[in-house]
Protein backbone atom coordinates (compact mmCIF):
# COMPACT_ATOMS: atom_id res chain seq x y z
CA UNK A 1 0.00 0.00 0.00
CA UNK A 2 2.63 2.53 1.10
CA UNK A 3 4.39 1.59 -2.71
CA UNK A 4 1.64 2.71 -4.35
CA UNK A 5 0.81 5.88 -2.35
CA UNK A 6 4.64 6.93 -3.20
CA UNK A 7 4.42 5.82 -6.68
CA UNK A 8 1.15 7.98 -7.54
CA UNK A 9 2.71 10.57 -5.57
CA UNK A 10 5.45 11.02 -8.16
CA UNK A 11 3.32 10.30 -10.84
CA UNK A 12 1.01 13.61 -9.32
CA UNK A 13 4.59 15.67 -9.06
CA UNK A 14 5.70 14.89 -12.24
CA UNK A 15 2.53 15.18 -14.42
CA UNK A 16 2.36 19.04 -12.77
CA UNK A 17 5.97 19.58 -13.70
CA UNK A 18 5.74 18.19 -17.41
CA UNK A 19 2.59 20.38 -17.94
CA UNK A 20 4.83 23.41 -16.26
CA UNK A 21 7.40 22.36 -18.94
CA UNK A 22 5.12 22.75 -22.11
CA UNK A 23 3.56 25.69 -20.71
CA UNK A 24 7.66 27.36 -20.66
CA UNK A 25 7.81 26.02 -24.29
CA UNK A 26 4.41 27.89 -25.25
CA UNK A 27 6.10 30.80 -23.44
CA UNK A 28 9.45 31.05 -25.03
CA UNK A 29 7.89 29.94 -28.57
CA UNK A 30 4.60 32.30 -28.54
CA UNK A 31 6.07 35.83 -27.24
CA UNK A 32 2.71 37.98 -27.31
CA UNK A 33 1.35 35.23 -24.85
CA UNK A 34 4.71 35.03 -23.08
CA UNK A 35 3.44 36.00 -19.73
CA UNK A 36 -0.21 33.90 -19.95
CA UNK A 37 2.28 31.03 -20.35
CA UNK A 38 4.42 31.84 -17.73
CA UNK A 39 1.98 32.67 -14.86
CA UNK A 40 0.26 29.03 -15.64
CA UNK A 41 3.69 27.19 -15.57
CA UNK A 42 4.78 29.05 -12.62
CA UNK A 43 1.50 27.80 -10.98
CA UNK A 44 1.92 24.25 -12.35
CA UNK A 45 5.47 24.21 -10.24
CA UNK A 46 3.62 25.41 -7.07
CA UNK A 47 1.24 22.35 -8.14
CA UNK A 48 4.26 19.92 -7.77
CA UNK A 49 5.91 21.56 -4.26
CA UNK A 50 1.63 21.60 -2.87
CA UNK A 51 2.05 17.76 -3.65
CA UNK A 52 5.38 17.43 -2.76
CA UNK A 53 5.05 18.55 1.02
CA UNK A 54 2.70 16.06 1.33
CA UNK A 55 5.22 13.68 1.77
CA UNK A 56 7.19 15.88 3.85
CA UNK A 57 4.47 17.12 5.85
CA UNK A 58 1.57 14.73 5.84
CA UNK A 59 3.33 11.21 5.05
CA UNK A 60 0.70 8.48 6.17
CA UNK A 61 -0.41 5.50 4.83
CA UNK A 62 -3.58 6.32 5.01
CA UNK A 63 -4.03 9.68 3.33
CA UNK A 64 -5.64 9.03 0.43
CA UNK A 65 -8.65 6.16 -0.69
CA UNK A 66 -6.78 3.30 -1.47
CA UNK A 67 -9.61 1.85 -3.80
CA UNK A 68 -8.37 4.33 -6.73
CA UNK A 69 -4.83 4.42 -6.54
CA UNK A 70 -3.74 2.06 -8.46
CA UNK A 71 -5.81 2.80 -11.48
CA UNK A 72 -5.09 6.63 -10.81
CA UNK A 73 -1.41 5.87 -11.14
CA UNK A 74 -1.88 3.81 -14.43
CA UNK A 75 -3.40 6.71 -15.75
CA UNK A 76 -1.31 9.53 -14.54
CA UNK A 77 1.66 7.37 -16.38
CA UNK A 78 -0.31 7.45 -19.45
CA UNK A 79 -0.58 11.02 -19.08
CA UNK A 80 2.70 11.76 -18.50
CA UNK A 81 4.32 9.69 -21.40
CA UNK A 82 1.92 11.34 -23.48
CA UNK A 83 2.89 14.73 -22.49
CA UNK A 84 6.70 13.95 -22.73
CA UNK A 85 5.86 13.03 -26.19
CA UNK A 86 4.29 16.12 -26.90
CA UNK A 87 7.19 18.49 -25.75
CA UNK A 88 9.32 16.10 -27.64
CA UNK A 89 7.44 16.58 -30.78
CA UNK A 90 6.97 20.49 -30.58
CA UNK A 91 10.31 20.65 -29.84
CA UNK A 92 10.56 19.38 -33.15
CA UNK A 93 7.87 20.70 -34.67
CA UNK A 94 6.40 24.01 -32.84
CA UNK A 95 2.66 23.99 -32.69
CA UNK A 96 0.71 26.89 -34.07
CA UNK A 97 -0.32 29.75 -31.69
CA UNK A 98 -3.84 27.91 -31.83
CA UNK A 99 -2.70 24.66 -31.88
CA UNK A 100 -0.75 25.48 -28.30
CA UNK A 101 -3.61 26.73 -27.27
CA UNK A 102 -5.77 23.91 -27.69
CA UNK A 103 -3.86 21.68 -26.55
CA UNK A 104 -3.30 23.49 -23.28
CA UNK A 105 -7.21 23.81 -23.01
CA UNK A 106 -7.54 20.05 -23.68
CA UNK A 107 -4.44 19.28 -20.97
CA UNK A 108 -6.43 21.22 -18.36
CA UNK A 109 -9.56 19.48 -18.78
CA UNK A 110 -8.46 15.98 -19.02
CA UNK A 111 -6.35 16.83 -15.95
CA UNK A 112 -10.09 18.14 -14.53
CA UNK A 113 -11.77 15.01 -15.88
CA UNK A 114 -8.66 12.62 -14.13
CA UNK A 115 -7.21 14.22 -11.92
CA UNK A 116 -7.71 12.07 -8.86
CA UNK A 117 -11.23 11.94 -10.33
CA UNK A 118 -12.43 9.02 -8.26
CA UNK A 119 -12.34 11.12 -4.83
CA UNK A 120 -12.13 15.03 -5.50
CA UNK A 121 -15.70 15.28 -4.56
CA UNK A 122 -15.18 13.38 -1.68
CA UNK A 123 -16.40 15.54 1.59
CA UNK A 124 -13.30 15.11 3.49
CA UNK A 125 -11.54 16.53 6.77
CA UNK A 126 -7.99 15.29 5.54
CA UNK A 127 -5.25 17.82 4.67
CA UNK A 128 -4.27 15.87 2.18
CA UNK A 129 -7.67 15.25 0.29
CA UNK A 130 -8.25 19.56 0.65
CA UNK A 131 -4.91 19.96 -1.69
CA UNK A 132 -5.86 17.28 -4.16
CA UNK A 133 -9.13 19.20 -4.06
CA UNK A 134 -7.46 22.48 -4.95
CA UNK A 135 -5.25 21.35 -7.40
CA UNK A 136 -8.56 20.18 -9.09
CA UNK A 137 -10.28 23.39 -9.08
CA UNK A 138 -6.99 24.63 -10.29
CA UNK A 139 -6.87 22.41 -13.39
CA UNK A 140 -10.61 24.17 -14.13
CA UNK A 141 -9.46 27.53 -13.22
CA UNK A 142 -6.53 26.91 -15.83
CA UNK A 143 -9.12 26.04 -18.68
CA UNK A 144 -11.02 28.58 -17.99
CA UNK A 145 -8.29 31.08 -17.99
CA UNK A 146 -6.73 29.49 -21.24
CA UNK A 147 -10.75 29.57 -22.94
CA UNK A 148 -10.91 33.51 -22.21
CA UNK A 149 -7.51 34.34 -23.24
CA UNK A 150 -8.10 32.51 -26.94
CA UNK A 151 -11.75 34.57 -26.94
CA UNK A 152 -9.77 37.95 -26.15
CA UNK A 153 -7.44 37.54 -28.48
CA UNK A 154 -8.92 35.83 -31.58
CA UNK A 155 -7.29 32.34 -31.13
Amino acid sequence: MDHLIKQFLKESIELELNIGDIYQLFSAKFPPDSTFWWKISIEELNHAALIESINDIFWDDRILPLESIEKQTEDLQKMNLSIKNRIEHYKAVPPTRSEAFKFGFELENSIGESHFEHFMTTASDSPVMKIFQKLNGDDVSHAKRIANYMKDNGI
